[in-house]
């Protein structure tokens, strides 16, 4: 029996907050757990296009893929993130999916967990939350021969610490598998640099979120966050040496002039090393509210130029060869 459809106006005066959603990841026999909205009109009106507990059957299918968006309730996000979260390891192995839109939806769902590690950091649930974000990058790149590609691309051209935390995790499991490390090593690389900023969640956010240069006493405090990210990662059940290493020790330089321990060239281990310079990179690489974003091929110049004694070249080098090798530097 065909299900009716009442269909609801809201106008712009009265209506509630809408999101867009990413309508592809809808597939038959899902069941709808929000209300569906579609857009129509000058002023962008929503309109009920399907509601909740609707079994998606072929004939919506076939609807949805002809609405060019649609949306849900902004007081329906959290159901739309529990959907995402049940089909994001199917969607990362779905061969028929391209690589694009996975990239997109699997940076979504770590988006998501990271907000919570940050509001929440000394949760026991955040070691499994991490994994199952980074199992999924190291999945999605051991799938697909462009995935590397695709999702440095996607990496958020906007600074702020969660979104970084992300990307330095992108680009550090990017770089970890250029150089061939098996993927129980990527696994642990990947949870050290998603985690590695974890600490500055003890941080005032007034120093976190301030919008231009840190004074001498605020970069002080904001010296600190390794220390607190170590003790954190501590907390929540962390054991392995070279996770913890790296949360702690991103900050070390060549020439012992890092922070918190002064660490010195090959005293400085090989995850710190390569979350130092993918740390790096996206730091100077995205917009701020000081500066512009500079491209890929500026800020690897700047580095090589200026920073042989802070970071590793040999690593550098390697992450120049790792984006030339997807002709990435030109698109970035």
């Amino acid at each position: 029996m065909k299900q009716v459809r009442i269909f609801r106006r809201y106008d712009e005066s009265h209506q509630p907050s809408f999101v867009e959603i990413e309508k592809w990841l809808l597939d038959v026999n899902d069941v709808l757990e929000f209300d569906l909205f579609r857009s129509e009109g000058k002023f962008s009106e929503k309109i009920l296009f399907w509601s909740k507990n609707t079994v998606i059957d072929t004939e919506i299918k076939t609807e949805i893929d002809q609405i060019h968006s649609l949306y849900i309730r902004q007081s329906d996000l959290a159901l739309y993130n529990l959907f995402v979260d049940k089909i994001v390891q199917a969607v990362a192995r779905n061969e028929h999916i391209p690589i694009v839109k996975k990239a997109a939806v699997i940076y979504r769902q770590a988006s998501v967990i990271l907000d919570e590690m940050f509001e929440n950091p000394e949760e026991l649930e955040n070691v499994p939350k991490s994994k199952k974000v980074v199992n999924t990058f190291v999945d999605t790149i051991f799938s697909d021969s462009y995935a590397i590609e695709s999702m440095i691309k996607i990496t958020a051209y906007d600074y702020y610490t969660h979104t970084h935390s992300i990307n330095v995790c992108i680009y550090s499991l990017s770089l970890g598998s250029f150089l061939e490390l098996n993927a129980i090593t990527l696994q642990e690389l990947g949870m050290s640099a998603l985690l590695h900023d974890l600490g500055k969640s003890r941080v005032d956010s007034k120093i976190t979120n301030k919008k231009g240069h840190l004074t001498d006493s605020e970069f002080e405090e904001m010296k600190h966050h390794p220390l607190y990210g170590h003790s954190i990662a501590l907390k929540i059940g962390i054991r392995d040496n070279r996770i913890l290493d790296g949360i702690r020790h991103h900050h070390e330089k060549l020439d012992g002039s890092g922070y918190p321990d002064g660490l010195m060239g090959k005293n400085i281990t090989l995850f710190a090393r390569i979350i130092g310079v993918c740390d790096v990179f996206d730091a100077i690489s995205t917009k701020r509210s000081y500066k512009e974003s500079m491209s890929s091929y500026d800020t690897l110049m700047l580095m090589k130029k200026t920073m042989q004694h802070h970071l590793d070249m040999e690593i550098v080098d390697a992450f120049i060869r790792m984006q030339q090798h997807g002709d990435i530097l030109s698109a970035v």
